[in-house]
């Protein structure tokens, strides 16, 4: 069986450090490589974070450092975006979790000349699946349409329907870049897949404090390592949501690319992003039910199966072995 060639756009964030490694763990994914991007932390961090995943992983797989601020922040010559003080995913953004960087992992292409140059040399077979801000994305776009319309699929984890976390519309990478988001959707929507994994239907999956301590308990160095990184994540989650656990919005959209039977009621439809409103600004305008007939641009899963998705979570991290043990303690829960 030939495996599924992926380039992984990302800012880590603990969310996308899970989806990470459950790709670079998946037996039919080959990950063609990293792209980093500023978002949850500054372009430094993210890169850094990605490359101290490969590293952890040994994987030879290398990071290519991408967009160092929001769409139009470029395109004015604005400098690197200011980093934030880490709040949700603490200091560094993994965490309390300190992992080495071997300096081998990072390339010496920059991220969007790394994802145009591998489209055109494997037309149709790569997939991206997008796990931060879409900048890296647009400006693809904009130096070579005709090149990112040859993309399998694009897989963007962000965006929301009927709710948002970075304000009470707008969900945080769709916020950040929300010029991006449009550009993408508008003009490469009609022509490739692309997925929008919003808030709607990743907060159905939150991973509690027994898949938690499981993971702890069954998952070796790297189940004890993950729940280190988790607990500041934990942390937030109680205070801003009140959740006994977390929502690894990363993850499941990195499980829902592998296993895209996990979704329903998927909704082929035109989605816009608002970016010339400050208190509307990264909301999602979603023509669900087709009712103004626009051009259709994006698919969006609204519901997903939860024990599905978190058995592969467990299958794909720690072993079928660990899954059974998990499905068998689970259903022991009651």
């Amino acid at each position: 069986m030939n495996k599924r060639k992926v380039i992984i756009d990302t800012d880590p964030g603990i969310d996308d450090a899970l989806a990470i490694i459950a790709a670079l763990k998946h037996p039919d994914l080959e990950v063609l490589g990293l792209t980093s991007v500023a978002g949850n932390k500054g372009i430094q961090f993210t890169t850094d974070n990605a490359a101290r995943v490969l590293t952890y992983f040994d994987s030879g797989v290398k990071v290519y450092r991408g967009a160092t601020n929001d769409y139009l922040s470029l395109k004015a010559g604005a400098g690197e975006r200011a980093d934030e003080a880490g709040f949700v995913h603490g200091a560094t953004g993994l965490g309390s979790v300190d992992l080495p960087i071997n300096s081998d992992m990072y390339a010496d292409q920059n991220a969007i000349d790394f994802i145009l140059e591998t489209i055109q040399a494997n037309p149709g077979e790569v997939d991206i699946i997008a796990l931060g801000p879409v900048t890296n994305l647009a400006l693809c776009v904009k130096k070579d349409l005709e090149t990112m319309k040859q993309v399998r699929s694009i897989h963007s984890m962000g965006g929301g329907v009927h709710r948002g976390n970075r304000s009470p519309v707008a969900e945080f990478n769709y916020w950040f870049d929300p010029t991006a988001v449009d550009l993408v959707f508008t003009e490469l929507g009609p022509h490739v897949p692309i997925w929008m994994i919003g808030l709607d239907v990743t907060h159905q999956g939150i991973i509690d404090m027994n898949d938690l301590t499981f993971m702890k308990m069954a998952g070796g160095e790297l189940g004890a390592m993950l729940y280190e990184m988790m607990q500041f994540y934990v942390n937030t989650y109680w205070h801003q949501n009140g959740y006994m656990g977390a929502v690894i919005h990363d993850l499941m959209a990195m499980i829902g690319y592998i296993y895209p039977d996990m979704y329903s009621e998927i909704y082929h439809a035109n989605l816009r992003c608002v970016s010339d409103s400050e208190l509307a600004k990264g909301q999602c305008i979603v023509d669900l039910h087709d009712q103004f007939k626009w051009e259709k641009n994006a698919y969006v899963p609204m519901k997903a199966d939860i024990a599905f998705y978190k058995e592969q979570t467990m299958a794909i991290l720690f072993g079928e072995e660990a899954a059974e043990d998990y499905k068998k303690r689970v259903k022991s829960l009651g």
